[in-house]
């Protein structure tokens, strides 16, 4: 699905941006809910990109939501039978406010590339001095050298003299920024294993929120910047954002994938929470959501839906009252976490089939499965792609569980290897959406 994006330090062009717009693959096959709750994901992106003044994803993403709803999702088999066609109206109302927003990006990022070649420029005719000034020092000290010294008189050349107050521009190429990497020790990632095992069918995560105006939102809270391991995110400084979180992984062809950051206790707060189901060997799931900010999604909130549970399935209800809860608070959906209580740590076939619907929405989606009674206990996974989101997406295997031939459908998601980013003592809530 076309909702991520990963800004770059060279600017691209308008013509550059609106082809990037453009790459996704749009599969008629999958379900209309699906495709409007990545639109709605996407719109909601572009806010944040926007808000942050980083305009040329900010313009993708709004020239990628207009085309999806206009040229896509009108012609989707279920645009006209699906019970979210009355949605789908709703995000077409949208566009038009998009598109004038899209005059408005235009020349600004044109202006912004314009003083960046400029700079560029400038720096490369520093540098071409900076050359020719060392190129004069070193014959200046051949010279010193191969003649006597007069006197007391000192004829080399100090290249410190020659920087703050003749030739800034030594100050500037020298003066360069140092960043800090400490190493932080992460748990071991569990093996992959293949399983024969039963499935259910995909769960249904329900409606998307709506997303009444394209207008950025207040800015969010910004949130304080880590040291992180030399495999982490490196934060780079940007003249036009304070901080921005670099992609550092990417799927199995080659897109990048943006940080997401998951606080270490979630887990444990979790397990406590579905320790009465545990006993019982009940299955229990909950929803991970969070924020955009500085291109990385933070998980700030863990919500238990209401559930039905069993020993080896757990689907979520009231799902309408779960993105209520999410549109009100202006949360993506990062994935989710749920519990093995009796069997292993791995992604069974209903849960190949479950986070393939979170995937579709959001690429950086994750899944955390907690097997209390096995080692390894936990493990943090996303489906490959290629080949495991295709393969999942076009699978018509009846059957609640049924084995699928593909190899290499799922991976571990945690760094080094992937795009999860454990932190200690980065705030989240949990919120209890079930019937006490």
């Amino acid at each position: 699905m076309p909702s991520s994006g990963s800004p770059v330090s060279s600017p691209r062009s308008i013509a550059e941006l609106s082809a990037a717009a453009n790459e996704y693959d749009f599969d008629p096959a999958v379900h209309l809910r699906y495709w409007i709750r990545s639109a709605s994901a996407i719109l909601r992106q572009a806010r944040v990109y926007d808000d942050e003044d980083a305009y040329d994803e900010a313009y993708i993403l709004y020239l990628r939501y207009a085309q999806l709803v206009l040229n896509r999702l009108q012609t989707h088999p279920e645009a006209k039978t699906a019970p979210e066609r009355t949605q789908l109206v709703s995000l077409s109302k949208k566009v038009t406010p998009i598109l004038s927003r899209l005059k408005e990006l235009k020349p600004i990022i044109e202006k912004l590339n314009a003083v960046y070649e400029e700079s560029q420029h400038q720096l490369a005719q520093r540098r071409d001095e900076l050359a020719k000034l060392r190129k004069g020092t070193e014959i200046d000290q051949m010279h010193t050298d191969s003649t006597d010294v007069i006197g007391n008189v000192d004829y080399s050349l100090d290249m410190r003299g020659l920087g703050a107050a003749d030739h800034p521009e030594l100050l500037m190429l020298q003066q360069q920024p140092q960043l800090s990497f400490t190493r932080e020790a992460e748990p071991d990632i569990a093996p992959h294993h293949q399983y024969s095992y039963p499935s259910l069918p995909s769960r249904d995560i329900g409606n998307p929120p709506s997303i009444s105006s394209v207008l950025p939102p207040e800015k969010p809270q910004k949130l304080p910047s880590y040291e992180y391991a030399a495999e982490s995110p490196a934060i780079v400084s940007l003249p036009s954002k304070s901080i921005e979180h670099k992609s550092i992984a990417k799927t199995e062809g080659g897109a990048p994938l943006r940080t997401v950051f998951l606080p270490s206790e979630l887990r444990t707060s979790f397990l406590e929470i579905a320790l009465p189901n545990t006993r019982n060997k009940l299955e229990t799931c909950g929803i991970l959501c969070g924020i955009l900010n500085r291109n990385a999604f933070f998980i700030t909130h863990l919500v238990i839906p209401e559930q039905e549970s069993t020993s080896d399935t757990c689907a979520t209800k009231d799902e309408e009252g779960l993105f209520n809860f999410l549109d009100e608070n202006d949360l993506f959906t990062l994935g989710w976490i749920h519990t093995h209580p009796t069997q292993t740590c791995f992604l069974s076939s209903v849960d190949l089939h479950t986070q393939n619907s979170y995937q579709l929405m959001l690429t950086e989606s994750i899944a955390i499965v907690c097997a209390p009674m096995h080692e390894p206990s936990w493990g943090v996974f996303r489906l490959t792609d290629p080949p495991g989101i295709k393969t999942i997406t076009n699978c018509r295997q009846p059957g609640t569980f049924h084995p699928h031939s593909q190899n290499n459908i799922y991976t571990n998601a945690k760094l080094p290897a992937g795009h999860v980013f454990i932190r200690d003592g980065l705030p989240f809530k949990i919120v209890d959406l079930r019937n006490k």
